[in-house]
């Protein structure tokens, strides 16, 4: 009974090229790769094979010249092998009936433990993939990823200089008239109030540092705007976290401790979506709601005086 031949030699330049035809360089057939070292179809493989184990001889009835093909490569054996050595085919490459044996057995050996380490690896649960599946609805349902929602905020202003003090009066008038209304009407709407006054020392604080009255200025009038999205970004966290299995069943005072320790983070994340490295920036929509890292530390301050109102989260 015939013994399946194993090929040992390396493969050609061409092997790994889907592209590139294979073609026996024996009979012109098809090829199926490199057998003991040329690359031939499986006919000529195992003929050369057969001939090899067995030792033949074989004559040429002819001249010794025969054109070997698909159709008549079984008419001369003797040409046949001839042109397998001829292309480099080698019995060297050839394993013996026990090699063959041995790579059968080391083969199914890997395919054994293989299949032993996918059963072993850790699975989820059906529970922890439905609450996969609930966290990323609720993530689809709390993120409109249009950002249309951001033609509400009071706009961005990054344009020339303006004296210090009319900024600061322009963003604080900005800042109290919208404070806590600003997105009354969105059925995740949250009383959310911002400690307008701390956010307004922090610039007086600092006017004696090094920083230009320009660029003090163009920082403070981008607060009525981050606050505005800062806002935002909170109530739809929010709505995000009520979706989460278990979240209602805590106390009032419980959620309001997870929003306010975790809100800035989940925030961060949700945010990665709109992220590009290429600038390191955030683009939402319009270029006006392109914000760079110095945006997002502002916003990120603002968030830090933020006061609650327990009652809107219950």
């Amino acid at each position: 009974m015939e013994t399946t031949a194993v090929s040992t030699s390396a493969a050609g330049p061409d092997e790994f090229d889907r592209n590139v035809p294979r073609i026996c360089g024996v009979c012109g057939d098809k090829a199926t790769g490199f057998h003991f070292n040329a690359m031939t179809c499986e006919g000529c493989k195992g003929f050369f094979r057969r001939s090899m184990k067995r030792k033949a001889s074989f004559t040429c009835p002819f001249n010794g010249s025969c054109t070997i093909t698909k159709d008549n490569r079984r008419h001369c054996q003797a040409c046949r092998l001839k042109r397998c050595v001829d292309i480099g085919m080698m019995k060297e490459f050839i394993l013996t009936d026990e090699e063959v044996q041995r790579k059968k057995e080391l083969i199914m050996k890997r395919k054994e433990e293989e299949a032993l380490r996918e059963a072993q690896r850790p699975r989820l649960s059906e529970e922890q993939s439905q609450v996969i599946a609930t966290l990323v609805e609720a993530h689809h349902k709390t993120y409109d990823d249009s950002y249309s929602d951001f033609t509400r905020f009071r706009p961005p202003v990054r344009d020339g200089p303006v004296t210090r003090s009319a900024s600061r009066a322009a963003s604080l008038h900005s800042l109290s008239d919208a404070s806590s209304d600003s997105f009354s009407h969105s059925p995740e709407s949250v009383d959310t109030k911002l400690n307008f006054s701390s956010l307004l020392m922090m610039y007086q604080d600092s006017s004696g540092s090094p920083e230009s009255s320009e660029d003090s200025s163009s920082r403070l009038s981008m607060l009525p705007h981050l606050a505005d999205l800062v806002s935002y970004s909170i109530q739809k966290v929010i709505g995000f976290a009520k979706m989460i299995p278990g979240f209602r069943d805590l106390t009032a005072e419980d959620q309001i401790a997870l929003l306010k320790s975790s809100a800035i983070e989940v925030i961060m994340l949700r945010s990665n979506q709109s992220f590009s490295l290429e600038d390191m920036s955030w683009s939402c929509g319009a270029p006006d709601f392109k914000y760079c890292i110095n945006d997002v530390t502002k916003g990120e301050y603002i968030y830090t005086h933020m006061t609650y109102h327990t009652a809107t989260y219950i």
